[in-house]
């Protein structure tokens, strides 16, 4: 029999990553990247809300910073703006 304890990893990074697909070109990157960054943090356990938040907007900042600042690809930021 799986326990949960073992399943919930491999869920979480799974729905990070159809989360990344599904609201990249809906919402934009930043939302997108804080959405699979919150969603991956499900599978840690050990994380309280508010840390997973300062890490997925930390994460999202150096994202937006290092691909489309840097190498400059053309993801839009915010969808709307």
């Amino acid at each position: 029999m799986i326990r949960w304890s073992a399943l919930r990893p491999c869920l979480a990074i799974s729905g990070s990553v159809l989360a990344f697909a599904l609201l990249i070109e809906r919402t934009g990157f930043l939302t997108a990247v804080v959405a699979t960054v919150l969603v991956a943090s499900l599978g840690a356990g050990t994380l309280t809300v508010r840390q997973a938040l300062l890490l997925a907007i930390t994460v999202a900042v150096v994202m937006a910073i290092l691909f489309v600042g840097l190498l400059d690809q053309p993801f839009t930021l915010v969808a709307g703006l």
